[in-house]
């Protein structure tokens, strides 16, 4: 999967809700006569009134994609990049920079909606060596002198500088990569692209987080291609997806040790089979529930019988469970 500058963005995941402004007219019917006895006026306070039915707070909609993971160098030369990461391998390529990377750096890609942002920095001291962000760019003025983009630490506005004639010249649909310093003055206006493979369930704790939502491409040797707003990202079946179909949707979630893959049949807004990965962990000491975490929060799974993939499987061993479009179990195994 090679994320390009260039590439489309599509978002599955994400729903708008659009509110309507109701207004509502007084019929032709109604009594507009002046009362009989007029009422007291209403006192004045600066009392807050309360509803009688507050609406309920909407929590945001994740965004997607979006993706935190680090990853440990074990090969390297000028311009390119190889890690090995907690879910498969990660490679980052570039033709102008890359050039001083070293196995005692430690390498972060943060992706947030069209953003993505590569942080590289010594390991222990927590030094900031090279920081790269991608995205389209907002300008913050008619001048064009300065962007906005999003980055691990909120949204932030860098003033072009040195650079302005080269970033303001660019068209307004193109996305740009550049590079920043700890002081948010940008260094240098680069092409970064990355490819990540989504190869195994993670193993140990990790701060890690996948959200990615596209469409299965193609499948072959046991991997289905999807295609998402970054490009293709080959999805191993070590992940626990089985009987994917070329041409369904699939959303891809990872969150710690924890994995939730879905899939949609045409026209149905849930899932019609579901696959969560993660520690076995029950819910009861009569190992009567399971206890899997997805993108909801924890989700608790009846045992009418205990499955022989169980009987010899300790807690916190990985397995995967297969739901169907009702929630209902449909099979256990263990993750290898």
């Amino acid at each position: 999967m090679a994320y390009s500058t260039n590439s489309p963005q599509r978002l599955l995941f994400l729903s708008i809700r659009l509110g309507a402004c109701l207004i509502l007219a007084q019929p032709a019917w109604a009594d507009t006569a002046t009362p009989l006895i007029e009422p007291p006026p209403l006192a004045e306070s600066n009392e807050p009134v309360a509803e009688d039915n507050p609406e309920p707070a909407v929590a945001p909609a994740p965004v997607s994609p979006s993706v935190q993971i680090s990853g440990a160098i074990w090969r390297s030369k000028p311009g390119i990049v190889f890690l090995q990461t907690p879910i498969g391998p990660l490679s980052l390529s570039s033709k102008s920079t890359l050039r001083d990377i070293k196995t005692s750096q430690k390498i972060t890609l943060w992706v947030h909606g069209t953003t993505s942002v590569i942080d590289i920095r010594e390991r222990g001291v927590d030094k900031l060596v090279h920081r790269y962000v991608t995205g389209m760019p907002n300008f913050t003025s008619p001048e064009k002198n300065a962007l906005t983009l999003w980055t691990p630490d909120g949204e932030q506005s860098f003033t072009l500088g040195a650079f302005e004639t080269k970033i303001a010249g660019r068209q307004d649909h193109q996305p740009l990569t550049i590079e920043v310093d700890g002081t948010g003055t940008i260094k240098g206006l680069h092409d970064v692209q990355f490819d990540l493979q989504v190869n195994q369930v993670p193993r140990t704790p990790s701060s890690l987080h996948l959200l990615l939502n596209g469409t299965v491409s193609k499948l072959k040797s046991n991997y289905v291609f999807l295609k998402t707003p970054l490009g293709i990202v080959t999805v191993s079946g070590k992940t626990g997806v089985r009987n994917a179909k070329v041409g369904q949707e699939m959303s891809v979630w990872i969150q710690d040790r924890h994995v939730a893959i879905d899939l949609y049949q045409d026209g149905l807004t849930s899932p019609s089979r579901r696959f969560l990965t993660g520690p076995l962990a029950y819910g009861s000491d009569a190992h009567d529930t399971l206890t899997m975490q997805g993108p909801e929060g924890a989700q608790s799974i009846p045992l009418t019988q205990r499955p022989a993939a169980l009987a010899t499987l300790k807690e916190g061993l990985p397995i995967t469970v297969e739901l169907n479009q009702q929630g209902e179990l449909v099979d256990i195994r263990r993750v290898n």
